[in-house]
């Protein structure tokens, strides 16, 4: 009845470059942030709406970009303290 966006009816095609970009995320990187991402991106293409779907792909983009984050972080981190430990 307030529908203000058509249904969208072109079979998630946009939400594949983030769904094989999570799927590579979880298995090289974060596997956490990585299904997270692969979720949204599946909503996205499961998606009636173009706002809704559009919405699910900028989540999944967040998500791997939070994840990958995280893992630079943690590789910083692990070089920071390889390189106390052998310095001491």
């Amino acid at each position: 009845m307030y529908e203000q966006y058509p249904p969208h009816s072109s079979g998630g095609a946009d939400a594949t470059g983030p769904l094989i970009a999570s799927i590579l995320m979880t298995l090289c990187c974060n596997q956490i942030c990585g299904i997270i991402a692969i979720v949204f991106s599946v909503m996205a293409m499961t998606s009636n709406h173009r706002f809704d779907q559009e919405r699910y792909i900028r989540y999944a983009w967040t998500t791997m970009k939070i994840g990958l984050a995280i893992m630079v972080a943690i590789v910083i981190l692990y070089a920071l303290f390889i390189g106390i430990a052998s310095s001491a």
